[in-house]
Formats: C-alpha cells, sequence, structure tokens
C-alpha cells in the first residue's frame, strides 16, 4: 500500500484527488477536494459511502436537494441517481469507499440476505459525528496498514456499524410505469454501447418518446440517454479494472472514441479513464 493518506485539514486549497484500490471487497478509496469538479447525475454500480471533511457539497436525489457539510455522512446505494456540486468557491473535501454489494452481502452481512439484494438508506446524507470518526479512522488504516487481517477488519466492523445506524430494509417497485421503467433500464444496462433508439425503447414500454422520456426522469432522475452514458462508464470502469487498454474500452463501451469516454468518465468518477487504470496498479 503506498498511498500515503494525509490529514483534511493540511490539504492545500487547490483540487486534489486520490484514488486507491485494495484486494478487500476490491474496495475502491478515493480522497479528494472538488471544487471546479461538478459530477453529472449518474449511478454507481457499487456503494458510495463517505464523510465530508470541509466544505459544503450539494447533492441531488430522489427529486431533492441534501447539503453535506463537515461531519457529514454520505450513504448511497448502487443504481441510486444522484449528482454532486459545489456550493461556493471553496469546494468540498471528503473521503469515499466504494464498496463491491455481494463481499458486503456475504462478509459484511454474512450472507444473511441474497447476493442480489441491496439495501437502502434513510437519507443519503446524516449528520453523524461518531460515526464520520468512525468512517475515517477506517478509511485511514484502509489506505496505508500492510495488513490484510486489519484492513478487513475495520472496514467490516464500520460498514455494519453504518447500516445498523442508517440502513432501510429494501423498498420494491410498483407497477405499471415503474415496471415499464424497470425493463427499460434493464435493456439499457444489457445493451449499453448499443445505439437505442427513443422509438425501440419507447415500444418496449408501450409508451410514446416524450412521455417515456418524462416517466424514465420521474422515476430514475435522469433522461435514458443519460442513464446510458452513465451505464457505458460503468463497463468502462469494469474493463479497465480487468486490465483493458483505454482505446478498447471506448469502444467496447459505445464511445465514439477515447476523447469522448474521458469526457464522461471525468464527469461521472472524478478522475480520468488513464488515473482510474494507473491507480489500479497495472
Amino acid at each position: 500500500m503506498n498511498d500515503r493518506s494525509h490529514d483534511d485539514a493540511t490539504e492545500p486549497t487547490r483540487d486534489f484527488s486520490r484514488f486507491l484500490r485494495i484486494p478487500e471487497g476490491h474496495c475502491e478509496l478515493l480522497s479528494a477536494r472538488y471544487s471546479n469538479q461538478h459530477f453529472g447525475r449518474h449511478s454507481h454500480d457499487r456503494y458510495a459511502f463517505g464523510v465530508i471533511t470541509q466544505g459544503v457539497e450539494k447533492l441531488y436525489y430522489r427529486g431533492g436537494h441534501h447539503f453535506g457539510t463537515a461531519g457529514t455522512v454520505v450513504t448511497l446505494s448502487p443504481g441510486e441517481i444522484h449528482d454532486g456540486i459545489p456550493v461556493d468557491k471553496a469546494g468540498w473535501v471528503y473521503r469515499m469507499l466504494y464498496i463491491e454489494p455481494n463481499w458486503l452481502n456475504e462478509v459484511v452481512l454474512s450472507g444473511r440476505v441474497a447476493a442480489s439484494h441491496l439495501h437502502l438508506f434513510h437519507q443519503p446524507m446524516a449528520s453523524d459525528p461518531a460515526l464520520a470518526a468512525t468512517f475515517l479512522g477506517a478509511h485511514r488504516i484502509a489506505s496505508q496498514s500492510s495488513s490484510s487481517l486489519e484492513r478487513e477488519s475495520v472496514l467490516v466492523e464500520m460498514l455494519a456499524t453504518l447500516f445498523q445506524r442508517h440502513g432501510l430494509a429494501l423498498a420494491g417497485l410498483g407497477r405499471g410505469e415503474r415496471d415499464a421503467v424497470r425493463r427499460i433500464k434493464q435493456r439499457l444496462d444489457d445493451e449499453a454501447e448499443q445505439n437505442l433508439s427513443l422509438e425501440t425503447l419507447g415500444a418496449e414500454a408501450g409508451m410514446d418518446p416524450l412521455y417515456l422520456i418524462r416517466v424514465f426522469k420521474r422515476e430514475v432522475g435522469v433522461a435514458p440517454h443519460s442513464y446510458q452514458i452513465q451505464r457505458r462508464v460503468a463497463r468502462v470502469q469494469a474493463f479497465l479494472r480487468a486490465g483493458m487498454e483505454l482505446a478498447d474500452a471506448a469502444v467496447a463501451c459505445g464511445f465514439f472514441d477515447q476523447s469522448h469516454m474521458a469526457r464522461a468518465f471525468k464527469k461521472v468518477v472524478g478522475i480520468t479513464p488513464a488515473s482510474f487504470r494507473n491507480s489500479l496498479g497495472r
């Protein structure tokens, strides 16, 4: 582990990002300050947990906006549409963990739920100074420790506490329009690299194109095209983790070229595809 984490209070005022991957659960760790970065609406294929240590982040989630300040715990489930923008020139500083869902269900929850089960939370942001301190300690140990046992132990204990304090049971989707949106989401997941037309998607949903856009955006938070782009970015991440070259990943995921992929990737992930690949230690 060669990423030496620093105390956020000592960081320079300029933007920075440090990205690291550890073997335990294939977890990915981010430490960053963003003042110029504006994340578009997107979702992750992993849980995204974090703590804001300085500044203020504005977050869109389920039709409303939330504001996170120092000590705020961030809890986002896979597939939950959100964004992230600064509210002033100072931006915000935070530490994040991106957790693989199957590992979490198997190790943290000891297989008590199905591997495909996703967990939801009371709110995407919550003021919880005690848990924030525990999270930051676990994040530093996971970033710095050379002991796999120590890294996994602190992560499991912290995550169990997080779910106990802020978790909710998974709510089922309704029928009708939500079922149609679910079918369209599944198709966009399965065929993210394809240039699917609104007419094709509308026929599958049984809706005209304009109505489909409105219903999909109301339920998911973004239009079908935007959702497709963020799914492509998720595929790029998976391919880069597997060692694929940047240019090949761009083609495989349906981007026009590598520059097009890089712009979309940075808008969602916050770093370039090259930085993401290099962080994997290849």
